[in-house]
């Protein structure tokens, strides 16, 4: 499984067909192979793997237009760095508490 291909499939999802959704889920989420995909929706083996290519080309597209990814990942340091500082000076509890729930926020698709 390519695990930046289903970061991005999680990110850029809604703006795929829903034949490109559908695939792209049968193979990441559901781990199936070419043949099982084909058999599910009923098309060849090839055309298969002709819509996972374009697909995942579509969603490599969308990351460098769009560069989410590479935002989230920056928000997440930015986050971690405002945990350490907040620990440094010793911040009150309850600002600790509002940034850890950031940091969980980043992790939810």
């Amino acid at each position: 499984m390519k695990i930046g291909m289903v970061y991005l499939y999680d990110l850029y999802s809604p703006l795929l067909s829903e034949r490109q959704r559908e695939i792209l889920n049968l193979l990441y989420n559901e781990d199936e192979s070419l043949a099982e995909i084909s058999e599910n929706i009923g098309i060849t083996r090839q055309g298969v793997r002709d819509y996972i290519v374009k697909s995942e080309a579509l969603l490599v597209g969308f990351e460098n237009a769009l560069h989410l990814h590479e935002k989230i990942v920056d928000f997440g340091k930015r986050v971690d760095e405002l945990i350490k500082l907040a620990d440094e000076k010793g911040a009150d509890p309850e600002l600790k508490e509002k940034i850890s729930e950031l940091k969980e926020f980043r992790f939810q698709r």
